[in-house]
């Protein structure tokens, strides 16, 4: 039984560690979430999550990424598996679904603003970014918030 109890821990820190994107809805809300944007004059935003759930540069940059598109767009957040998914990919725009399979596996996350009909991509901004290149995360904030203004 002791030999067991380090084994649990370190199996527990890794779930702890775990990031989430806040206020981001899974992706099979998309249809509701486009309802939603195109109502309230918003963007929507597709975030892609990799695998590594405990990568602290990720959840870093899901956080400054959240902080950016906040009040502008709506997220919605597709994982590595799903988009290894073929049912889930299948009901994306070929555009996202694109944009989707270009996405570095594992350790990485990305933030694509969309128009609310997903036919446009406004700004994207990334992992290597949105951790640490305080410009370019102000950049790619500045961008969609003009956007989500030139909606009124």
């Amino acid at each position: 039984m002791k030999k067991f109890l380090p084994l649990v821990a370190v199996l527990l820190c890794n779930f702890a560690n775990a990031y989430e994107i806040s206020g981001a809805k899974p992706i099979d809300k998309l249809a509701s979430e486009q309802a939603k944007v195109k109502d309230s004059k918003k963007l929507l935003c597709i975030v892609y999550k990799g695998a590594d759930d405990s990568c602290p540069h990720c959840a870093a940059a899901a956080e400054n990424g959240v902080k950016a598109v906040r009040g502008s767009a709506e997220c919605v957040v597709i994982t590595e598996a799903q988009v290894k998914d073929k049912a889930v990919m299948d009901k994306l725009p070929s555009n996202v679904q694109k944009m989707l399979k270009e996405q570095p596996t594992n350790a990485w996350v990305s933030f694509t603003v969309y128009d609310a009909d997903l036919t446009k991509v406004i700004a994207a901004s990334s992992r290597e970014s949105l951790e640490t290149d305080k410009k370019a995360t102000k950049q790619f904030s500045e961008t969609v918030h003009a956007a989500k203004t030139a909606l009124k």
